[in-house]
């Protein structure tokens, strides 16, 4: 199957005959053969239990002695194929060793051409495990052929879906289940002011873009440090409420302060499709009146014994929202960039300062029956950092040597603004993380005045990245919207003075994740075999009914080819590249074969594509071992049907028929000793089903996708 970025077009894969070891007669796999010479000696066989997702055999190879040189055992396909000189070719295939923890294979590529050999040594693990490995070759040859030499004695290896595909290869692996998605969003800090004084309509088709088209869960916005402008009393345990001031929160236009942030948020909840999950309160900078400097900006830190009063102005904060303005804030984060002196609204706490204050508001928000809302911390600057005192690693690496600490926070969070060349080590907060969900609560490339792929391209990275190598389970722009200017913006939505809506390319490049990969949904693995500007992300639903893959292309146009899951049934691709007429482009659904294990694609040069598989898992279960035996034809007319099915046979035998819809219901089950059957699809809903056809004297089965029209 070919995928080139217009329609989908179906061709044969490169022949590599019974890659999926499903097919044997006589007890032995087809088009496969076994040596063991030379003083080598090895038990090949056919295993069938403890297998890949979906498989119903493997071969076995029980490897006893090496013989005289050493590599005289090894299993070879006997199916040729073609390949062309200069061109890339990638084998993959999944294997296993039992009686060692790991040894080595040699995967070779060869043909009858002099010179052709290519060997690579693979180091194979005691669990199943999927490999893979791309030669280019350098003469071409219509007999060409891959084999597997077993480089160890006294072991037993287990191979299964050996594949070959042209060029380089995204592979992944939907039952290697990583972290879970917790959601995608921005912020609307500082905001709001310039939004709430356009025209209504104006507002409220930027606020669809943001929070319906997008289709996001999560929104932060900010904790006022003047909520409290003075001490309402010196007891940090009993609030006087007469004393907060919520105008940053009201709409009074008559009142410059005011930030119409209560509005701004119901809107966004009244947009939205699916909810906010996650609704976000961060602060900044405590009230002047408990910081060091006196004063909402340029650093400073808590005052010494200051974190009960700085936990009550923060419960205050989450109790006003709710009785307010019916704003149930489910996370709240008392610390914004310490590690990043600005000076504008901060606060510089050291990692021991902001350790005092997060075991303080842990037992604050618990005393306070608010033990439900999320802790969110440090929110670095930067992801990483080799000076001590800086980044969301080295903050909760020194943090989490209080267990109180670790037992306070909930989710670790962090900006990426120190990473403008994308060398940041991810790794290392996923491991400070402890298992923790880590977040990102901030992603700008700020003050850009570029619209294009060049410039979203810094978010996918972050994003991708993010997911893989820090064990990220949420991402967040800096923000919605804000108003354009020639300093440029770092929002999602922009606006002009004269009434343009503007949305970059970073809008349409968020849209692959917020739209396609929601809550809940799963990080699996996956990799590509071109490390030259190719990044993959691939993610599975928690119902296990689709997988998507995001492939990232930074350079160049490029061909390769892409696996396609086990039970796949259809496939609906999103492009987004700077092409004005390709944002986040649907290029149609098509339907796949269930025997194809792998497309090919051309990828344009800065591009985003996204696929969207959906999975049909009762293709995988014992009902529908499909079996492609080349020998045992069955014809079929009309296909598409309307009301009936015609049936030729290859000859007068016993013949079992059955058709199953896609969700495995068997339709219809009978038997035939009769060359041609008439199968009735009159009752039939339209729509694709499956055709399965066994020999009852020789046990051979076929399984063919017919349409109802």
């Amino acid at each position: 199957m070919t995928l080139v970025l217009c329609p989908l077009i179906s061709q044969n894969q490169l022949p590599l005959a019974n890659g999926f070891l499903e097919d044997i007669e006589n007890n032995e796999f087809q088009y496969w053969s076994h040596q063991a010479n030379e003083g080598g000696e090895a038990t090949y066989s056919i295993e069938t239990n403890d297998l890949v997702a979906g498989s119903t055999k493997a071969l076995k190879c029980e490897v006893h002695s090496l013989g005289a040189n050493g590599w005289h055992v090894s299993s070879k396909s006997e199916y040729p194929f073609q390949v062309i000189a200069g061109q890339k070719y990638t084998v993959t295939f999944f294997a296993k060793v039992e009686g060692a923890d790991s040894r080595q294979v040699k995967l070779v590529f060869q043909s009858d051409v002099s010179g052709s050999y290519q060997g690579q040594n693979i180091w194979i693990t005691n669990e199943w495990q999927r490999y893979s490995h791309t030669f280019t070759v350098e003469h071409s040859s219509d007999n060409n052929r891959v084999r597997f030499w077993y480089m160890q004695s006294d072991v037993t290896y287990l191979l299964d879906e050996v594949s070959i595909s042209p060029g380089d290869r995204i592979t992944f692996q939907p039952e290697e289940k990583h972290q879970t998605v917790d959601g995608f969003g921005a912020g609307i800090k500082r905001r709001t002011e310039q939004l709430y004084v356009l025209n209504d309509s104006f507002r409220e088709q930027i606020e669809q873009y943001c929070f319906n088209d997008l289709e996001v869960n999560m929104i932060r916005f900010f904790v006022y440090h003047d909520l409290e402008p003075e001490n309402d009393n010196d007891d940090p345990y009993s609030l006087d409420e007469s004393q907060l001031d919520w105008t940053r929160y009201d709409s009074d236009p008559t009142i410059w302060r005011t930030r119409y942030v209560g509005e701004a948020l119901q809107n966004a909840f009244s947009q939205s499709i699916n909810g906010f999950d996650h609704i976000i309160g961060n602060c900044n900078s405590a009230p002047a009146w408990l910081k060091t400097n006196g004063q909402h900006n340029g650093g400073g830190t808590l005052i010494s014994g200051g974190e009960s009063e700085f936990s009550e102005f923060l419960v205050a904060f989450l109790n006003g929202m709710e009785s307010r303005y019916g704003i149930e804030v489910t996370a709240i984060s008392p610390t914004n960039e310490p590690d990043y002196e600005v000076s504008y609204e901060s606060m510089n706490t050291t990692p021991s300062e902001l350790s005092s204050i997060l075991i303080n508001l842990n037992s604050r928000l618990s005393n306070s029956g608010l033990n439900y809302i999320d802790i969110v911390s440090p929110e670095c600057f930067r992801v990483e950092s080799q000076n001590s005192g800086t980044s969301a690693t080295n903050y909760i690496n020194t943090m989490f040597e209080n267990s109180a600490v670790e037992e306070a926070v909930d989710i670790v969070a962090t900006h990426t603004y120190a990473d403008p060349n994308h060398n940041a080590n991810w790794n290392a907060l996923k491991v400070a993380a402890n298992g923790k969900p880590v977040w990102v609560t901030e992603s700008a490339n700020l003050n850009s005045t570029d619209q294009s792929m060049t410039d979203a391209a810094n978010y996918i990275k972050w994003i991708i990245r993010g997911f893989n190598e820090g064990g990220v389970t949420a991402y967040m722009l800096h923000l919605f919207y804000e108003e354009a200017d020639n300093n440029g913006y770092s929002s999602l939505v922009a606006w002009t003075p004269i009434g343009e809506i503007i949305l970059p390319k970073r809008y349409h490049s968020f849209k692959h994740f917020t739209n396609l990969v929601k809550k809940d949904y799963s990080l699996i693995s996956s990799a590509s075999s071109d490390e030259n500007g190719v990044f993959v992300a691939g993610f599975i639903s928690d119902d296990e009914s689709k997988v998507i893959v995001q492939i990232f292309n930074e350079g160049n146009e490029k061909d390769l080819s892409i696996d396609i899951p086990l039970g796949a049934i259809s496939v609906e691709t999103f492009l987004t590249t700077n092409n004005d007429s390709q944002e986040f482009s649907s290029l149609g659904t098509y339907e796949i074969d269930y025997y194809n294990r792998y497309f090919t694609t051309t990828l344009p040069e800065l591009s985003l594509t996204s696929l969207v598989f959906d999975i049909d898992e009762s293709l995988s279960n014992s009902e529908f071992n499909f079996i492609n035996n080349n020998d045992f034809q069955v014809e079929l007319f009309p296909n598409p049907a309307e009301d009936q099915l015609n049936l030729i046979l290859p000859d007068y035998s016993n013949y079992n028929v059955k058709i199953f819809n896609l969700q495995g219901r068997k339709l219809i089950d009978r038997f035939s000793n009769n060359k041609e059957v008439l199968l009735d699809m009159s009752k039939f809903q339209k729509g694709t089903y499956l055709l399965k056809v066994n020999s009852t004297r020789d046990k051979r089965t076929v399984t063919k996708k017919i349409i109802k029209q």
